[in-house]
């Protein structure tokens, strides 16, 4: 695409007035917002034009999508999608699921339309500095027509698949980031309960080797993902330590909720057999009850 051609932007909140931003600074661009105030600042500060109509698209081969629910992205896809030329680019960035993707590009289909899953990786700060990353999903030629927008966006991208991947990746790391948040929470209430130095807590959780990371970088991605659970730390034994952190936060008076109910799973797959198995065996339960929860690699 041309850098003449305007790239239209449905959202100027919070995240979306940064990506705006970004894209202006190669692009003309088309702006929509309830907030007059916010159409009047990208008016001021990279002279964006105000979206007054559908018919205003007529020529935009881009459209980005920064808004507050599924529901409010497919309110404003109804009404431009008619304006839009065949061939055009929808880049969804809002945090939505896989349904909400499909139930776009069945909307646009007719329309010779394409939706890229572009889900944001980031916080406001990281837009605004240029570090923020996109995880894509979606058609690979309708990605390379929106490469350049994408690129004006970030650099930092990563291509999950199909349709949805991307959105799906996004709602699982915050979906990660969300649980863990509460562990975190219940750790430092023992921790403070215990007498135990907070900034040596967050030093000792940090390490690579330690309570944060190591399930994720071996006991996943080198156990689990390859179907490799001889050896290792029995989850018999995790079982153990975790009825003992059970025992010390109730000795302390700390309620728990996300450590309780992880417990519940280590009594599951004891139960199951798994017990002199690693720890990361407890993955076993996923497959047991039908669900693809052993992965297999793919190719990058």
């Amino acid at each position: 695409m041309s850098q003449a051609t305007p790239v239209a932007i449905y959202g100027l909140g919070n995240m979306g007035y940064p990506l705006a931003e970004r894209v202006g600074r190669h692009f003309p661009t088309l702006v929509f917002d309830l907030d007059a105030a916010a159409l009047q600042r990208a008016k001021d500060s990279f002279n964006a034009t105000a979206i007054t109509a559908p018919e205003d698209l007529k020529a935009t081969q881009i459209v980005v999508l920064c808004l507050p629910n599924p529901a409010i992205s497919l309110s404003v896809l109804q009404q431009i999608a008619p304006q839009l030329p065949r061939g055009a680019v929808v880049l969804e960035t809002s945090t939505v699921n896989p349904e909400h993707i499909h139930a776009e590009q069945k909307l646009l289909a007719s329309y010779g339309i394409d939706v890229v899953d572009a889900s944001i990786m980031a916080g406001v700060g990281q837009m605004v500095a240029g570090t923020a990353s996109l995880a894509l999903g979606g058609d690979t030629a309708a990605i390379a027509r929106a490469q350049p927008v994408l690129d004006a966006i970030t650099t930092k991208q990563v291509y999950f698949g199909a349709q949805g991947a991307g959105a799906a990746a996004k709602v699982i790391n915050n979906a990660v980031a969300h649980a863990v948040m509460i562990v975190v929470a219940e750790a430092g209430a023992m921790a403070t309960a215990a007498g135990v130095s907070c900034d040596k807590l967050i030093a000792l959780l940090s390490d690579a080797q330690m309570g944060l990371q190591r399930p994720l970088t071996h006991r996943y991605a080198e156990r689990i993902v390859n179907g490799n659970y001889a050896g290792g730390m029995p989850l018999e034994a995790a079982r153990k330590d975790s009825v003992l952190a059970l025992q010390l936060a109730q000795t302390l008076g700390v309620p728990l909720f996300a450590i309780q109910g992880s417990h519940s799973v280590y009594d599951m797959a004891a139960a199951a057999g798994y017990g002199r198995d690693d720890y990361a065996a407890v993955a076993k339960l996923w497959a047991d009850w039908g669900c693809p929860a052993v992965p297999t690699r793919h190719p990058a």
